[in-house]
């Protein structure tokens, strides 16, 4: 099934009612077809430093690293405080409701996580239960998800940083465009990390991008992404580095400073990038449109993730909460035999998860928990429109 964008005109080759559909279109890959008849480099070079001086500019941090996924964001991030002696005492407060990459690298990298309840409105992280969490373990660094495009309640969570000091990490994979009190998700914590994975806002078919304002963080993020190296490094700390550990000007283009990763992506998918920048805007407004479209027609007939007055949800999907696992199943059958795409709440408590439980032991916050019992997903996506949005609705509340 075919469905053309209303903005752009462009063809894709995807069903509107699935969650998940496509940001590339024909027209798109017309474009990379006659770039790569021109034989450019692919691996990653000019592109990627292009692609990220754009991103950097949309979202309005200093810097910008890409990388081979949201996934692989998540681990620089944890990566670059450890190899800058930024992690302080390695405990980390993490987020029970997100995605596995979220969390994992805190397990891979050493930390010490700590599991936080979720916010009942936002399905965000909940801020009493970080102040207790702050208050007995005295974390250095907590990582917090904008969970699918709903924006945190960050005043309470900023005031706590202010109290306590810790470092702040923003999950943005599947919030582009989010906002809270007018400031985009991204550029409140120290770092920040975006996926470009097929069925977000935008693809360059995997992808991801690590954000920051700290020059430090940045000059860690560079040489994590490529095996340590220094060589990626602007011109200045590259010869301040080379000459810091007296290196010999035969050796110092392969010089790893720090123990590193290959998280590089390519210039190819910097490319495509580029091309989806120049559709992004539009498809995050068909996003946040859709959502309150969403929040109308379900009104108070069911539970779903809510935001702060003035926020705005750029959302990837629409979160809702079934009154039971029973009504959840219930819900889910009718969609199914409508042929409208569903799926549970992304990983809802992820305390709950063997990879979790079997080192720490089950997490039991109520929230995150009725999320794993209870929700679901509907389709949000640019290819919907407003007759769509209706039919998802009416199938779901006559199912409840």
């Amino acid at each position: 099934m075919e469905y053309e964008d209303f903005m752009t005109g462009h063809t894709f080759r995807s069903r509107p009612l699935d969650l998940a559909v496509d940001t590339i279109g024909e027209q798109d890959l017309e474009r990379v077809i006659a770039w790569l008849r021109e034989y450019p480099r692919l691996t990653m070079a000019n592109e990627t430093r292009r692609f990220e001086e754009a991103w950097a500019k949309w979202l309005g941090t200093k810097y910008a690293v890409f990388c081979n996924s949201g996934s692989s964001a998540d681990l620089l991030m944890y990566a670059a405080l450890d190899s800058s002696g930024r992690a302080g005492n390695r405990k980390v407060v993490v987020p029970a409701t997100g995605w596995v990459t979220t969390v994992a690298p805190s397990m891979q990298l050493g930390f010490e996580p700590t599991m936080c309840e979720t916010d009942a409105m936002t399905f965000g992280m909940d801020a009493a239960s970080l102040e207790a969490i702050l208050e007995k373990e005295h974390p250095d660094t907590v990582i917090l998800v904008h969970e699918l495009g709903v924006p945190n309640n960050m005043g309470p969570i900023l005031s706590l940083r202010e109290k306590y000091g810790f470092n702040l990490l923003e999950d943005c994979c599947a919030s582009h465009g989010a906002r809270h009190q007018g400031q985009m998700v991204g550029t409140f914590g120290l770092m920040s990390a975006f996926s470009f994975y097929y069925g977000h806002h935008m693809s360059t078919i995997e992808g991801g991008m690590v954000c920051t304002d700290d020059e430090e963080m940045y000059y860690h993020l560079l040489m994590l992404r490529s095996h340590g190296w220094c060589k990626d490094l602007p011109k200045e700390e590259y010869a301040r580095l080379v000459a810091k550990h007296g290196v010999d000007d035969f050796h110092s283009p392969f010089t790893f400073v720090i123990p590193g990763y290959n998280l590089r992506s390519t210039d190819l998918s910097a490319y495509i990038g580029m091309i989806q920048l120049e559709h992004l805007d539009g498809i995050i407004a068909k996003r946040v449109a859709n959502h309150l479209m969403y929040q109308e027609i379900i009104g108070d007939k069911m539970r779903y993730a809510k935001c702060m007055p003035g926020d705005v949800i750029s959302s990837i999907s629409f979160c809702a909460i079934a009154e039971s696992t029973e009504q959840r199943k219930h819900i889910v059958s009718v969609l199914n035999d409508n042929e409208i795409d569903t799926r549970l709440f992304t990983a809802a408590n992820l305390g709950q998860h063997p990879f979790w439980k079997v080192r720490y032991g089950a997490f039991e916050g109520p929230v995150a928990t009725t999320l794993y019992d209870c929700g679901f997903f509907l389709p949000n996506n640019q290819a919907l429109d407003r007759g769509d949005i209706e039919h998802i609705c009416d199938v779901v509340l006559k199912a409840i």
